[in-house]
Protein backbone atom coordinates (compact mmCIF):
# COMPACT_ATOMS: atom_id res chain seq x y z
CA UNK A 1 0.00 0.00 0.00
CA UNK A 2 1.32 3.21 -1.26
CA UNK A 3 1.41 6.38 0.79
CA UNK A 4 -1.22 7.89 -1.10
CA UNK A 5 -3.43 5.23 0.12
CA UNK A 6 -3.05 5.70 3.73
CA UNK A 7 -3.54 9.72 3.70
CA UNK A 8 -6.63 11.77 3.48
CA UNK A 9 -6.55 15.05 1.71
CA UNK A 10 -8.88 17.56 3.41
CA UNK A 11 -9.30 21.05 2.44
CA UNK A 12 -7.92 24.12 4.64
CA UNK A 13 -9.46 27.16 5.14
CA UNK A 14 -7.11 28.99 3.39
CA UNK A 15 -7.29 27.11 -0.09
CA UNK A 16 -4.68 24.92 0.52
CA UNK A 17 -4.98 21.13 1.19
CA UNK A 18 -3.95 19.36 4.63
CA UNK A 19 -2.90 16.09 4.49
CA UNK A 20 -3.84 14.16 7.70
CA UNK A 21 -3.22 10.02 7.88
CA UNK A 22 -6.20 7.48 7.67
CA UNK A 23 -4.77 6.11 11.06
CA UNK A 24 -4.66 9.50 12.63
CA UNK A 25 -8.29 10.24 11.41
CA UNK A 26 -9.54 6.11 12.29
CA UNK A 27 -8.14 6.76 16.26
CA UNK A 28 -9.74 10.30 16.82
CA UNK A 29 -12.80 8.92 15.90
CA UNK A 30 -12.49 5.60 18.06
CA UNK A 31 -11.48 8.02 20.58
CA UNK A 32 -14.65 10.36 20.22
CA UNK A 33 -16.63 7.19 20.29
CA UNK A 34 -14.96 5.76 23.41
CA UNK A 35 -15.55 9.38 24.91
CA UNK A 36 -19.12 9.42 24.18
CA UNK A 37 -20.09 5.98 24.91
CA UNK A 38 -18.43 6.53 28.54
CA UNK A 39 -20.56 9.66 29.09
CA UNK A 40 -23.96 7.98 27.88
CA UNK A 41 -23.34 5.07 29.75
CA UNK A 42 -22.29 7.05 33.31
CA UNK A 43 -24.64 9.31 32.27
CA UNK A 44 -27.83 7.26 32.34
CA UNK A 45 -26.27 5.39 35.78
CA UNK A 46 -26.45 8.71 37.34
CA UNK A 47 -29.69 9.64 35.53
CA UNK A 48 -31.24 5.78 37.55
CA UNK A 49 -29.91 6.70 40.64
CA UNK A 50 -30.65 10.32 40.97
CA UNK A 51 -34.40 9.20 39.63
CA UNK A 52 -34.76 6.06 42.49
CA UNK A 53 -32.61 7.90 45.53
CA UNK A 54 -33.78 11.97 44.99
CA UNK A 55 -37.13 10.61 46.73
CA UNK A 56 -35.39 9.56 50.04
CA UNK A 57 -33.07 12.33 50.75
CA UNK A 58 -33.70 14.93 53.79
CA UNK A 59 -31.89 16.49 56.80
CA UNK A 60 -33.30 13.70 58.98
CA UNK A 61 -31.57 10.79 56.19
CA UNK A 62 -28.54 12.34 57.44
CA UNK A 63 -28.13 12.53 60.95
CA UNK A 64 -30.57 10.48 61.93
CA UNK A 65 -29.46 6.14 62.65
CA UNK A 66 -31.05 3.64 60.98
CA UNK A 67 -34.46 2.18 61.43
CA UNK A 68 -35.81 -1.29 60.48
CA UNK A 69 -32.43 -2.54 58.50
CA UNK A 70 -32.09 1.23 57.33
CA UNK A 71 -35.64 0.91 55.02
CA UNK A 72 -36.04 3.80 57.55
CA UNK A 73 -33.81 7.13 59.67
CA UNK A 74 -30.80 7.75 58.55
CA UNK A 75 -27.32 6.89 57.68
CA UNK A 76 -25.07 9.04 60.47
CA UNK A 77 -23.40 6.50 61.95
CA UNK A 78 -22.20 5.18 58.50
CA UNK A 79 -21.18 8.82 57.61
CA UNK A 80 -18.78 8.61 60.50
CA UNK A 81 -17.61 5.38 60.29
CA UNK A 82 -16.74 5.92 56.64
CA UNK A 83 -15.00 9.64 56.77
CA UNK A 84 -12.97 7.75 60.24
CA UNK A 85 -12.10 4.71 57.92
CA UNK A 86 -11.00 6.92 55.09
CA UNK A 87 -8.98 8.97 57.67
CA UNK A 88 -7.22 6.00 59.15
CA UNK A 89 -6.66 4.93 55.40
CA UNK A 90 -4.73 8.33 54.74
CA UNK A 91 -2.83 9.18 57.54
CA UNK A 92 -1.26 5.77 57.14
CA UNK A 93 -0.99 5.95 53.30
CA UNK A 94 0.12 9.33 52.39
CA UNK A 95 3.63 9.28 54.07
CA UNK A 96 4.96 5.83 53.70
CA UNK A 97 3.68 6.36 50.02
CA UNK A 98 5.69 9.86 49.45
CA UNK A 99 8.95 8.10 51.21
CA UNK A 100 8.57 4.85 49.14
CA UNK A 101 8.30 6.99 45.48
CA UNK A 102 11.24 9.13 47.08
CA UNK A 103 13.12 6.03 47.44
CA UNK A 104 12.37 4.24 44.20
CA UNK A 105 13.06 7.25 42.24
CA UNK A 106 15.57 9.56 44.29
CA UNK A 107 17.69 7.71 45.89
CA UNK A 108 17.98 4.24 43.62
CA UNK A 109 18.67 4.08 39.85
CA UNK A 110 15.22 3.26 37.86
CA UNK A 111 16.97 0.46 36.10
CA UNK A 112 19.01 -1.04 39.49
CA UNK A 113 17.69 -4.61 40.65
CA UNK A 114 16.42 -3.39 43.96
CA UNK A 115 13.64 -0.51 42.07
CA UNK A 116 12.80 -3.59 39.51
CA UNK A 117 12.08 -6.07 42.05
CA UNK A 118 10.32 -3.18 44.52
CA UNK A 119 8.04 -1.98 41.14
CA UNK A 120 7.57 -5.56 40.05
CA UNK A 121 6.21 -6.27 44.05
CA UNK A 122 4.20 -3.10 43.81
CA UNK A 123 3.02 -3.79 40.36
CA UNK A 124 2.12 -7.33 41.94
CA UNK A 125 -0.03 -5.82 45.12
CA UNK A 126 -1.78 -3.37 42.84
CA UNK A 127 -3.03 -6.78 41.14
CA UNK A 128 -4.64 -8.22 44.04
CA UNK A 129 -8.19 -8.85 44.47
CA UNK A 130 -9.41 -6.37 47.27
CA UNK A 131 -11.44 -9.27 49.03
CA UNK A 132 -7.77 -11.08 49.67
CA UNK A 133 -6.08 -7.65 51.07
CA UNK A 134 -9.44 -7.78 53.47
CA UNK A 135 -9.11 -11.68 54.24
CA UNK A 136 -5.48 -10.77 54.67
CA UNK A 137 -6.10 -7.95 57.29
CA UNK A 138 -9.01 -9.57 59.10
CA UNK A 139 -6.43 -12.51 59.88
CA UNK A 140 -3.39 -10.26 60.45
CA UNK A 141 -4.82 -7.19 62.31
CA UNK A 142 -7.76 -8.66 63.41
CA UNK A 143 -6.62 -11.82 65.07
CA UNK A 144 -3.44 -11.84 65.40
CA UNK A 145 -2.22 -8.46 67.09
CA UNK A 146 -6.76 -8.49 68.73
CA UNK A 147 -8.16 -5.49 66.75
CA UNK A 148 -10.55 -7.24 65.69
CA UNK A 149 -13.41 -6.06 63.25
CA UNK A 150 -12.97 -2.40 64.02
CA UNK A 151 -12.62 0.94 62.55
CA UNK A 152 -8.74 0.73 63.07
CA UNK A 153 -7.84 -2.64 61.00
CA UNK A 154 -10.52 -1.33 58.01
CA UNK A 155 -8.62 1.60 57.72
CA UNK A 156 -5.03 -0.07 57.77
CA UNK A 157 -5.81 -2.80 55.34
CA UNK A 158 -7.16 0.11 53.41
CA UNK A 159 -3.64 1.58 53.48
CA UNK A 160 -2.15 -1.20 52.23
CA UNK A 161 -4.39 -1.97 49.58
CA UNK A 162 -3.83 2.01 47.98
CA UNK A 163 -0.12 2.12 48.80
CA UNK A 164 0.69 0.66 45.52
CA UNK A 165 -1.10 3.12 43.71
CA UNK A 166 -0.10 6.00 45.60
CA UNK A 167 3.44 4.84 44.68
CA UNK A 168 2.67 4.52 40.94
CA UNK A 169 1.15 8.30 40.69
CA UNK A 170 3.76 9.38 42.80
CA UNK A 171 7.03 7.41 40.79
CA UNK A 172 5.40 8.91 37.51
CA UNK A 173 5.37 12.37 38.36
CA UNK A 174 8.28 12.44 40.03
CA UNK A 175 9.90 11.10 36.93
CA UNK A 176 8.35 13.72 34.90
CA UNK A 177 10.42 16.33 36.57
CA UNK A 178 13.65 17.29 35.03
CA UNK A 179 16.88 16.82 36.10
CA UNK A 180 17.74 20.35 36.26
CA UNK A 181 16.15 21.63 39.02
CA UNK A 182 17.67 18.70 40.71
CA UNK A 183 20.98 19.82 39.22
CA UNK A 184 20.51 23.28 40.32
CA UNK A 185 20.16 22.37 43.97
CA UNK A 186 22.94 20.71 44.13
CA UNK A 187 25.26 23.28 42.47
CA UNK A 188 24.07 25.86 45.42
CA UNK A 189 25.73 23.42 47.78
CA UNK A 190 22.72 21.65 48.79
CA UNK A 191 22.79 17.89 50.11
CA UNK A 192 20.79 15.38 47.95
CA UNK A 193 17.85 14.95 51.43
CA UNK A 194 17.90 19.36 51.32
CA UNK A 195 17.34 19.01 47.52
CA UNK A 196 14.90 16.24 47.64
CA UNK A 197 12.63 18.46 50.87
CA UNK A 198 13.26 22.14 49.49
CA UNK A 199 13.51 21.63 45.85
CA UNK A 200 11.30 18.16 44.49
CA UNK A 201 8.75 18.50 47.04
CA UNK A 202 8.06 21.71 46.37
CA UNK A 203 7.66 21.62 42.59
CA UNK A 204 5.55 18.35 42.61
CA UNK A 205 3.00 19.27 45.60
CA UNK A 206 -0.07 19.71 43.09
CA UNK A 207 1.14 16.12 41.75
CA UNK A 208 0.94 14.90 45.46
CA UNK A 209 -2.45 16.45 45.60
CA UNK A 210 -3.88 14.47 42.74
CA UNK A 211 -2.23 11.16 43.85
CA UNK A 212 -3.66 11.70 47.35
CA UNK A 213 -7.09 12.19 46.09
CA UNK A 214 -6.89 8.80 43.36
CA UNK A 215 -6.05 6.86 46.40
CA UNK A 216 -8.58 8.50 48.23
CA UNK A 217 -11.28 7.53 45.53
CA UNK A 218 -10.57 4.17 45.16
CA UNK A 219 -10.65 4.11 49.30
CA UNK A 220 -14.02 5.31 49.79
CA UNK A 221 -15.81 3.51 47.15
CA UNK A 222 -14.14 0.13 48.42
CA UNK A 223 -16.64 -2.55 49.90
CA UNK A 224 -15.14 -6.06 49.50
CA UNK A 225 -12.11 -5.59 51.67
CA UNK A 226 -14.03 -3.83 54.32
CA UNK A 227 -16.64 -6.36 54.96
CA UNK A 228 -14.32 -8.84 56.76
CA UNK A 229 -12.51 -6.01 58.58
CA UNK A 230 -13.99 -2.80 59.53
CA UNK A 231 -17.43 -5.15 60.53
CA UNK A 232 -20.95 -4.63 59.96
CA UNK A 233 -22.49 -2.75 63.12
CA UNK A 234 -25.22 0.20 62.72
CA UNK A 235 -24.14 1.59 65.11
CA UNK A 236 -22.48 4.85 65.99
CA UNK A 237 -18.84 4.30 66.85
CA UNK A 238 -17.15 6.00 69.57
CA UNK A 239 -13.37 4.98 68.76
CA UNK A 240 -11.04 3.47 66.46
CA UNK A 241 -11.56 -0.06 67.93
CA UNK A 242 -15.39 -0.12 68.05
CA UNK A 243 -16.84 -2.08 64.23
CA UNK A 244 -18.57 0.56 62.05
CA UNK A 245 -20.06 0.05 58.39
CA UNK A 246 -18.92 2.51 56.02
CA UNK A 247 -21.65 3.63 53.16
CA UNK A 248 -20.61 0.98 50.24
CA UNK A 249 -21.09 -1.70 52.63
CA UNK A 250 -24.18 -0.18 53.45
CA UNK A 251 -25.50 0.19 49.64
CA UNK A 252 -24.71 -3.50 49.16
CA UNK A 253 -26.57 -4.51 52.35
CA UNK A 254 -30.16 -2.63 50.82
CA UNK A 255 -29.47 -3.38 47.12
CA UNK A 256 -29.15 -6.83 47.79
CA UNK A 257 -30.05 -7.97 50.99
CA UNK A 258 -33.29 -5.86 52.13
CA UNK A 259 -36.79 -6.51 50.23
CA UNK A 260 -37.27 -2.69 48.84
CA UNK A 261 -33.94 -1.50 50.11
CA UNK A 262 -33.14 0.17 45.98
CA UNK A 263 -34.29 3.47 46.67
CA UNK A 264 -32.50 3.86 49.87
CA UNK A 265 -29.29 2.38 47.98
CA UNK A 266 -29.31 4.91 45.53
CA UNK A 267 -29.89 8.44 48.65
CA UNK A 268 -27.12 6.45 49.93
CA UNK A 269 -25.07 6.28 46.85
CA UNK A 270 -25.42 9.78 46.10
CA UNK A 271 -24.50 10.47 49.94
CA UNK A 272 -21.31 8.83 48.94
CA UNK A 273 -20.80 10.74 45.84
CA UNK A 274 -21.32 13.77 47.34
CA UNK A 275 -18.81 12.76 49.92
CA UNK A 276 -16.31 12.62 48.05
CA UNK A 277 -16.78 15.51 46.09
CA UNK A 278 -16.73 17.39 49.34
CA UNK A 279 -13.75 15.43 50.16
CA UNK A 280 -12.06 16.92 46.94
CA UNK A 281 -12.90 20.32 47.57
CA UNK A 282 -12.12 20.35 50.67
CA UNK A 283 -8.45 19.42 50.07
CA UNK A 284 -7.95 21.15 46.86
CA UNK A 285 -9.36 24.37 48.92
CA UNK A 286 -6.49 23.36 51.65
CA UNK A 287 -3.77 23.05 49.17
CA UNK A 288 -4.76 26.20 47.49
CA UNK A 289 -4.55 28.19 50.84
CA UNK A 290 -0.96 26.63 51.48
CA UNK A 291 -0.41 27.33 47.79
CA UNK A 292 -0.78 23.92 46.51
CA UNK A 293 -2.02 25.15 43.32
CA UNK A 294 -0.65 25.51 39.68
CA UNK A 295 2.16 23.05 37.99
CA UNK A 296 5.53 24.20 37.50
CA UNK A 297 7.00 21.54 35.68
CA UNK A 298 7.88 22.62 32.20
Amino acid sequence: MSDRDTVMKIPASDGQTTHIPVAAIALRLWISCAVFGSMVVFGWMGADILRQGVSELSWSFLIEAPLRSGLEGGIAPFLVSTGLVLTCAMVVATPISIALSLFLVERLSFEGVLAKFLRATLMLLTGVPSIVFGLVGASLLGDVLGFGASILTGGLTLAAMIIPTFVFAMVEILRLLPQQYRFAGVALGAVPVTVVIRVVLRIIRPGILGAFLLSAGRALGETAALIFTSGYSDRMPTSLFDSGRVLSIHILDLAMNIPGGEPRAAATAIALMALFLLFSGGVALLGTNFGVGGTYIE
